[in-house]
């Protein structure tokens, strides 16, 4: 989802139009200007009402975004798809609280735009002598301004509606996952959530079928493949968090001395390795920076180059814990302890070792690989 073209940036966030959105223009230019037959101010009016539901659909996406960037996550960037939008949040397990505060974000923006142009909406109704629910609906098949107002403010009624729905991967579903952690674990929570969203999808697929509308059956499909990825996702996850990084370290003879020269540091050849001191981690000599120095000669020692802004972990900790630990620092590599005394160390190229474990615990082949760097723990 995150390939398109990028039309905006908004607070690091950017914007991009997936090239299938294509399909939404098309769709516009027949249902506004050739079929009923009103020409070219059919398909610009439009044109202009698809501008404005993409907007609050953005505007529903950004709301996600900023409470996601105020818990600490890493937001990648929202894509515009023809039948709605994607934000692509980074992937870690939340307090139920703040689950649900993220998944309320976008609808509550819905609504609040809703509730905004309501007193519009009245005044439209009053003008136009408006006494049925029935009459304002045949106001909206106009081409003109009142009908230009009145589909903005029914788009983001049902966007807020839609989205509440308590199924993956709807805001809803998210926000039933939540409230159900609280009472269950995760794992369970989400199967729950995917099953409804695959009731819903088969709903909407039956739905489309006895309506003839050609839309259902493709948000059904997205649905499903949307609900299905997470499930899987949710899986890789709770996997991850019950593996001990002891198991896939790798294990060294204790690291290198903060007193050695620097050229000691490539004996056994260029790579990343822990600084020890009695036994315990005092820092970590990244590769890139001893190779950009070697050629200064051999008068440096480890010490003079080291990173001391280094946390070790132990190991006990979930491959999990501890390679986001590593993208939160940026850095490819931790040092894993035990008892508090320097064991060995954990790379991104272990993530390797991992998924080879999961293909043969899970029976897999590919499969776990690409969720695994969906969740962006693969390195890069």
């Amino acid at each position: 989802m995150g390939r398109g073209l990028r039309i905006a940036t908004v607070r690091g966030i950017d914007i991009k139009l997936h090239p299938s959105f294509l399909l939404a223009l098309l769709w516009v230019t027949y249902y506004w200007g050739i079929a009923p037959d009103r020409g070219l101010r059919g398909v610009l009016f439009g044109v202009f009402i698809l501008i404005a539901v993409f907007v609050s659909v953005v505007g529903h996406e950004l709301a996600h975004g900023f409470v996601a960037l105020r818990f600490g996550l890493t937001v990648h960037d929202i894509t515009l798809l023809p039948i709605g939008g994607v934000a692509r949040i980074e992937q870690v397990p939340l307090p139920p609280r703040r689950e649900a505060a993220v998944a309320l974000a976008g609808p509550l923006l819905n609504v609040l735009v809703a509730i905004g142009l309501l007193p519009v909406v009245l005044v439209i109704a009053v003008a136009s002598d408006v006494r049925s629910w029935y009459d304002l609906l045949l106001l909206v098949h106009g081409i003109d301004g009142r009908s230009f107002l009145l589909h903005l403010w029914i788009a983001n009624l049902m966007l807020a509606a839609f989205n509440l729905l308590p199924a993956f991967p709807m805001d809803g579903g998210r926000l039933l996952r939540a409230l159900l952690t609280g009472v269950s674990n995760r794992l369970l929570a989400t199967r729950i959530a995917v099953a409804l969203g695959q009731i819903l999808a088969l709903a909407l697929i039956v739905a489309g079928f006895y309506t003839r509308d050609v839309a259902l059956p493709l948000v059904s499909i997205f649905i499903i493949l949307a609900a299905f990825v997470e499930a899987r996702m949710i899986l890789v996850e709770s996997a991850l968090q019950s593996l001990p990084v002891g198991q896939f370290a790798v294990w060294d003879a204790g690291g290198v001395s903060p007193d050695s020269p620097l050229s000691h540091a490539v004996l056994g050849g260029p790579r990343d390795l822990a600084v020890t001191h009695q036994g315990m981690v005092v820092g970590m000599l990244w590769r890139d920076d001893v190779l950009s120095l070697l050629s200064r000669g051999h008068s440096l020692r480890v010490a003079d180059i080291m990173d001391r802004n280094v946390t070790a972990m132990d190991v006990d900790s979930s491959v999990y814990e501890v390679h986001r630990r590593m993208l939160a620092t940026g850095r490819p590599a931790i040092p894993i302890t035990e008892g508090g005394l320097y064991r060995g160390i954990f790379t991104s190229d272990r993530l390797v070792h991992v998924h080879r474990y999961l293909q043969q615990r899970f029976g897999t082949r590919d499969r776990y690989r690409g969720l695994i760097e969906a969740l962006g723990l693969l390195g890069r």
